[in-house]
């Protein structure tokens, strides 16, 4: 199997937080490459020739750990057999600003530009430590050889020098500009991990989460108690509109909206909260998989919310067909086209995997189970569970009982 360096360092980034993207002309979305910074300082920056110095600035063979004027961090390098390509990962910060980092941005840019620039930074991930720096190595010095392989650090790396044009920050819309980039760039990401939960995609909801920890809202509550329960009870809130929107019918999202909501009261700790929210993620992200109906039209829809709902009640074909006002025959067609199933094997599959929660979560007897589920016959239930689960009910209980 071929392993693709660059996928690979993009992965890797992700999951620190930190951007990487090709540099090659004609440049196109460059400018977003500082989450905005230098578009919000200067909207005439020139990026076409920011981009020619980047290339000019980039040896070969060389990995660059960079840093400009506003004491951001990228790691550069140039693709090999790829023509004026650069490869960059960044940027980050490796702590707080600096006092002369301040006071630059107070001469350069006044007080409110300093803070601006400040609520910047506070979307800006800081790593601590050479383990990022050391990760991308080895992953370049595959790419390019190890023993070819020059590193170089730079203090005050040309193409990321800068110096704005004092004259638009007579613009009254100077000092949002900044926290306006920082606020798109979180609701972004906001957006993106509630289309991961929609989707059921556990580990893109995950990544989506790590990024969306980078940004402070500047508030003074950062970092307490209180702060982050707030934070989780909107996140609880977006969580179950996203599911919502995927056709889970409101039982189920009330179901799970409730018992974290209950749950947030439980919490003593931020770490608690924090480890809470990823796994409120994640149960988000298999009800949406368990759960959705979407893709499937509003007869087929109501009929399985219907079934799952009462699943000890007695169903057929005609009394779901009345319950939608069409024909048992035109339903059973249209079932199986969306379902690929029958009504008949849908309901049996479903009464048997509920049975299957009963049988490692309780001590009830294997009849009593059956007859909750709404089938009298203990020995058909064991068929159609074998059927199912490749093995008899008691079988079952006793390798997959919980402790």
């Amino acid at each position: 199997m071929n392993v693709d360096p660059l996928q690979v360092l993009a992965k890797l980034s992700a999951v620190y937080n930190i951007p990487a993207c090709r540099v090659t002309p004609p440049f196109a979305g460059l400018e977003n490459f500082d989450y905005g910074l230098r578009k919000a300082l200067d909207p005439e920056f020139d990026w076409q020739e920011f981009g020619y110095t980047l290339l000019k600035h980039t040896p070969e063979q060389t990995l660059l750990i960079a840093e400009g004027t506003f004491e951001l961090k990228f790691a550069l390098f140039r693709v090999p057999d790829e023509k004026d390509t650069v490869f960059m990962i960044g940027p980050w910060t490796d702590g707080p600003r600096s006092e002369d980092s301040r006071r630059w941005a107070q001469k350069n840019l006044g007080k409110a530009g300093d803070e601006a620039v400040q609520e910047y930074y506070n979307g800006v991930h800081t790593l601590s430590g050479d383990d990022f720096a050391t990760a991308i190595y080895a992953v370049v010095s595959v790419m390019l050889g190890q023993e070819e392989l020059r590193t170089q650090e730079v203090k005050e790396f040309l193409p990321f020098m800068f110096q704005p044009d004092i004259r638009y920050f007579t613009e009254p819309t100077f000092e949002r500009d900044i926290p306006v980039a920082m606020i798109e760039q979180r609701y972004q990401i906001e957006n993106e991990m509630l289309e991961a939960v929609t989707q059921g995609d556990e580990n893109a909801a995950i990544l989506s989460i790590h990024q969306f920890g980078r940004f402070s809202l500047g508030d003074r509550f950062i970092g307490t108690l209180y702060r982050e329960k707030s934070q989780f009870i909107i996140m609880n809130t977006l969580l179950r509109k996203a599911i919502e929107q995927n056709a889970v019918h409101p039982f189920y999202v009330d179901k799970i909206s409730s018992s974290y909501a209950r749950r947030i009261e439980t919490l003593d700790t931020v770490e608690d909260v924090q480890a809470t929210l990823q796994q409120m993620l994640r149960d988000y992200c298999a009800y949406a998989r368990r759960y959705s109906l979407k893709g499937y039209s509003p007869t087929v829809q109501k009929v399985i919310n219907h079934i799952n709902l009462n699943l000890s009640e007695p169903h057929t074909l005609k009394s779901l067909a009345a319950l939608c006002h069409i024909s048992p025959s035109y339903l059973s067609s249209l079932f199986k086209q969306e379902t690929g199933s029958t009504l008949i094997d849908y309901i049996n599959t479903q009464r048997v995997k509920r049975a299957a929660q009963q049988l490692t979560t309780t001590d009830r007897s294997i009849s009593e189970v059956a007859e909750e589920m709404g089938i009298l016959d203990v020995n058909y239930f064991a068929k159609i569970f074998k059927r199912t689960f490749g093995m008899t009910p008691t079988r079952y209980r006793r390798e997959n009982r919980k402790k």
